[in-house]
């Protein structure tokens, strides 16, 4: 059957299409002033008053060009009948969708109006037709790297040669092709006596005993680290990591315990360090967890220099990615992770602000307020510096508890405070606004706290660091813990800032000057009580690196 004949036939059946339509015309023409004429081949009505453009294929070496016709009719059915975006429903009928459903799926997931495909199934001696949707296939997502890592560390050259050796066998033997390791070579490692010393006090802390109680160690046991092999994997679907996790039964058992208790990214770091955990197992010097932030630390610290990035799979195809974009994703700059984002746009670059505001919303979709803070700010700055340039920073590590007790027991404990600013540029015309944690209301005792959120258990807290401590709820806990996140933003008129102003319900409204490292130092003050408990009763389990969680 030709196209013509599937037209008419499926014209004169349209319900059987799909419910609800009612035909308007066939071969409806759609003029269009930049040259480019359309002819609809049904132009139909639905239940909700749209307008529905119906494109028709009987064949596969056809079926190809149905995306391109469909762009036209949508942009010329806009400009002649003025319809917007949400008044049009586009559907793609086709007895042939081999070549057509990757494109389709992709087409339909980036179109700004409704697109729906249908299967046509011709009936046998010409009796109609009978239509089925066409399922989406999942939309590839690019490079997307983990946001949780894997440290191995090694005492020498040697050590660490047959590391990655191990590290490369075992992640072939799991199936995991994409990934890379970053290798890096302490400056300054500590001696082997500094590091014993250090064990030693680390256990008998968590142990509650002095060290003359303690076994003495091996002499033989490796705590010199002098490289560290830094690996993270390409992002694997929930259902990958479960397929591969199947193969080592006693992982899925483990895995089958705790997963249905865990949700969101939560769950999807917890699946991808059971991938890694399962057997086979590299047997480094020493292990420790890695996340976006801890690359950041090792990244940009003196204390370690990068020796080499070592690629597999997608990352060793691509001969356009750069080692400084790698190393720039590891530490969450893209916004993947929900933890870091950093970019300069355009303004005036409407696409790039549109993408921008969908980055923001994917990386602080557990922060719900600078969401719909950062949002709104870009709403502003596109109607009042048109022309503008900005550079966005955000860090929202969003560890609940962990974020107070991190910014009182780290050396450099102002680098975990969340934050974020957005520098404005304009001739003539700059403005910063920025986010801090601020102290409001009065906070939930430390044990209401655990009953809330953490099954009324010290336990379940500690053990959210094996994910990086993120809390799927960490505005919540915020608020709860007395805090909350607030914007502000002041004028630089020059070079002096003035014009300090805060967001507080749905408006700008003027403030004294403050910074996030005051307002953090005034909530400490205020909840002095909850913050001494919070150091108390976790500190007996901290040894520093046994969190494996860094600041920004």
């Amino acid at each position: 059957m030709n196209e013509f004949a599937l037209r008419d036939l499926i014209a004169q059946k349209i319900h059987q299409l799909k419910p609800g339509l009612t035909l308007l015309k066939k071969e409806q023409y759609i003029p269009n002033t930049h040259g480019t004429r359309s002819f609809i081949d049904l132009y139909a009505r639905d239940e909700l008053g749209r307008h529905v453009l119906i494109e028709v294929k009987a064949r596969p070496d056809v079926s190809r060009t149905a995306l391109h016709e469909v762009v036209k009719y949508v942009e010329g059915v806009k400009q002649y009948f003025g319809a917007k975006n949400s008044e049009i429903h586009v559907i793609i009928a086709s007895t042939d969708w081999k070549e057509l459903s990757a494109p389709f799926s992709r087409f339909s997931a980036d179109a700004g109006f409704s697109v729906e495909g249908m299967q046509i199934h011709l009936l046998q001696g010409g009796a109609g037709f009978r239509a089925e949707p066409i399922p989406r296939q999942p939309a590839t997502q690019g490079r997307m790297i983990a946001p949780c890592h894997s440290v191995y560390w090694y005492a020498n050259e040697e050590r660490l040669e047959r590391g990655l050796e191990q590290i490369e066998t075992a992640f072939e033997a799991k199936g995991i092709e994409d990934y890379v390791i970053a290798l890096f070579r302490v400056s300054k490692p500590p001696s082997q006596e500094e590091l014993l010393s250090a064990h030693r006090a680390g256990v008998s802390k968590i142990l509650g005993v002095p060290e003359s109680a303690l076994a003495p160690l091996p002499e033989a046991m490796p705590l010199m680290r002098e490289y560290a092999a830094y690996t993270a994997m390409q992002t694997l679907s929930r259902e990958t990591c479960l397929r591969l996790i199947s193969r080592d039964r006693e992982q899925l058992a483990e895995v089958r315990k705790l997963l249905p208790g865990l949700e969101g990214e939560e769950a999807l770091c917890y699946l991808h360090r059971s991938v890694e955990m399962m057997a086979p197992c590299p047997k480094p010097d020493y292990y420790e967890i890695g996340n976006p932030s801890k690359f950041g630390l090792f990244y940009r610290s003196g204390d370690f220099a990068l020796c080499k990035i070592i690629r597999h799979g997608i990352f060793r195809r691509n001969a356009l990615l750069t080692d400084r974009t790698i190393c720039a994703e590891l530490g969450g700059e893209d916004g993947v992770t929900g933890q870091k984002l950093k970019c300069t746009v355009s303004m005036c670059n409407s696409a790039h602000v549109n993408e921008l505001k969908q980055t923001v919303s994917n990386a602080l979709e557990g922060n719900p307020v600078w969401k719909a803070h950062i949002l709104q700010i870009l709403d502003e700055l596109k109607i009042e510096f048109p022309t503008s340039e900005i550079e966005l920073s955000l860090f929202t590590p969003e560890t609940g508890v962990f974020t107070i007790y991190f910014v009182l027991s780290r050396e450099q404990g102002s680098l975990y405070l969340p934050y974020y600013h957005i520098l404005v540029r304009n001739p003539g015309d700059v403005r910063m606004y920025y986010g801090a944690l601020a102290p409001a209301g009065s906070p939930l005792a430390f044990p209401e706290i655990l009953k809330k959120y953490y099954y009324n258990s010290l336990d379940d807290l500690l053990f959210s660091l094996t994910w990086g401590g993120r809390a799927p709820q960490d505005s919540d806990i915020m608020e709860d813990l007395g805090a909350q996140y607030r914007s502000y933003r002041f004028d630089i008129r020059g070079g002096q800032p003035d014009n300090f102003s805060v967001f507080r319900e749905g408006k700008w409204r003027a403030c004294d000057v403050v910074s996030m490292f005051e307002l953090f130092r005034r909530y400490a003050e205020k909840n002095e009580a909850l913050v001494r408990e919070i150091m108390s009763r976790i500190s007996p389990w901290d040894n520093g690196a046994s969190f494996g969680f860094s600041g920004r």
